[in-house]
């Protein structure tokens, strides 16, 4: 009977061994709310004591407004205007002089001649350089000597003009009826290379003169030779041309070509 009654006693002890766990439990979960609503408290002095000296801290003194000011941009009113970049346009004699440099073997052969005008410059190739007779198709040779002009020309604000001329001999052909349309059809081979080159063509022409226009006479083979030619006029625009270059800010001054 009485280990019965032992057995009995340890049975109910052990039953109630949950509840140790269970209290431990709720006080560890209240010292856990203690702590985070103690976190959450704000000091409100200490708060206005730190703004305040962040404030001093970051506020400028005279000197710095002086170091700072010229950092600062001043504001517009309204749609700031767009500030470009100033382009240095080439002058008619810049591009004499680059053209003589780059051309200045075939200028001693002769095989390309510059006139300086009072309104621009002339570059004349004759036609043996250029092409067969009667023909325009442009030969082999005359490609590097065209890609050295079109190299000059690419990215410049000029009037340029390609003019085509024949001799005073009528030429009539299955392809070409007259002087005119041979004239005209080199001087468009001409220009359409050089265009391909990147030369702008807003102010680019071309034109055919025919028989017109000789530089000497035509009584001669030597003259018919020189006669037959495609000439490069390089000129300023006109002033009444708009200027493609846009417009600066507070600029007192429009480039004009």
């Amino acid at each position: 009977m009485k280990r019965k009654s032992i057995h009995t006693e340890n049975e109910h002890s052990g039953a109630d061994r949950y509840l140790i766990t269970y209290a431990d439990l709720i006080t560890l979960l209240l010292g856990l709310f203690v702590i985070l609503y103690a976190s959450s408290q704000v000091d409100s002095g200490k708060y206005k004591e730190f703004s305040a000296a962040m404030t001093d801290y970051f506020k400028p003194s005279a000197d710095n407004k002086q170091q700072q000011g010229s950092k600062i941009l001043p504001g517009a009113d309204g749609i700031p205007q767009p500030i470009l970049p100033k382009v240095q346009e080439k002058t008619i004699d810049q591009i004499n002089l680059e053209v003589e440099k780059s051309l200045q073997r075939e200028i001693n052969n002769g095989k390309v001649s510059i006139q300086r005008t009072a309104t621009g410059i002339i570059v004349s190739l004759p036609e043996k350089l250029l092409f067969q007779s009667a023909k325009a198709d442009i030969q082999s040779d005359a490609y590097p000597i065209l890609d050295s002009i079109a190299t000059i020309l690419t990215g410049i604000n000029k009037k340029i003009t390609i003019d085509g001329f024949t001799d005073s001999i009528p030429i009539h052909t299955f392809q070409y009826e007259s002087n005119w349309q041979l004239s005209t059809a080199r001087a468009m081979n001409i220009g359409y290379y050089i265009l391909q080159k990147g030369t702008p063509e807003e102010n680019f022409s071309v034109r055919g003169f025919g028989a017109n226009k000789p530089l000497t006479s035509n009584a001669t083979p030597e003259g018919r030779a020189k006669n037959r030619r495609v000439e490069i006029l390089i000129e300023d625009l006109p002033k009444s041309v708009p200027s493609t270059e846009g417009y600066i800010s507070d600029s007192t001054s429009v480039i004009s070509p």
